[in-house]
């Protein structure tokens, strides 16, 4: 385990030493939230492909009210967790917290049970900004944005933030709308909005 993954403000997190395991940069981060500015807080916020659970954290940071983070590897998960536990103020907010360790291609499966577990209605939540960050080789990010656009956990203005590589072009559809797309070296953020 590592723990030079920073937040927004310098608080350390732990990360994995797991090879395949590619933690969004500070800067990209930075950039997220710049964009995002206030419109997170009091929102519900799902982390997908969580990993170490920066994005999870940041969320939380910036005031989202409800967070579920979603990580396959148990190692992974564990660590998102602690990270998202070692947070200021987090006792009075622990149950605003879920991390689920299953495969995103299950979980985001349309009229699936998606829940392992069931904590304060985290089975009816409706999310307002969906973090999608599939490792960039794994050709992940058309399917499971099929499937998230599909679902009956997102809304009308639900944002959808997808983290890809520079030669990944996400196209519009009937599903959704790209409002916006950004650069960050090798990294490309496509935000997308559900229509």
């Amino acid at each position: 385990m590592k723990t030079n993954l920073r937040l927004i403000g310098g608080r350390r997190l732990q990360s994995s030493n797991i090879i395949d395991t590619r933690p969004t940069t500070l800067m990209v981060r930075e950039a997220i939230f710049n964009i995002l500015k206030n419109t997170v807080e009091n929102t519900n916020w799902l982390d997908l492909f969580s990993g170490s659970g920066s994005i999870s954290c940041e969320a939380y940071n910036h005031g989202a009210k409800k967070i579920v983070a979603i990580e396959k590897n148990k190692i992974n998960a564990k660590i998102c967790l602690k990270n998202l536990y070692s947070l200021h103020n987090i006792e009075n907010r622990k149950s605003d917290i879920e991390v689920i360790c299953k495969d995103v291609l299950i979980w985001t499966k349309p009229n699936t049970q998606r829940y392992n577990t069931i904590i304060n209605d985290f089975d009816r939540i409706i999310f307002d900004f969906i973090y999608l960050d599939p490792p960039y080789k794994a050709n992940y990010h058309e399917l499971v944005l099929n499937q998230i656009f599909k679902c009956n956990f997102i809304k009308k203005g639900t944002i959808v933030i997808c983290e890809h590589s520079l030669d990944l072009d996400i196209k519009k559809n009937n599903l959704w709308d790209i409002y916006d797309v950004r650069i960050y070296g090798q990294t490309k953020l496509t935000f997308l909005i559900y229509i």
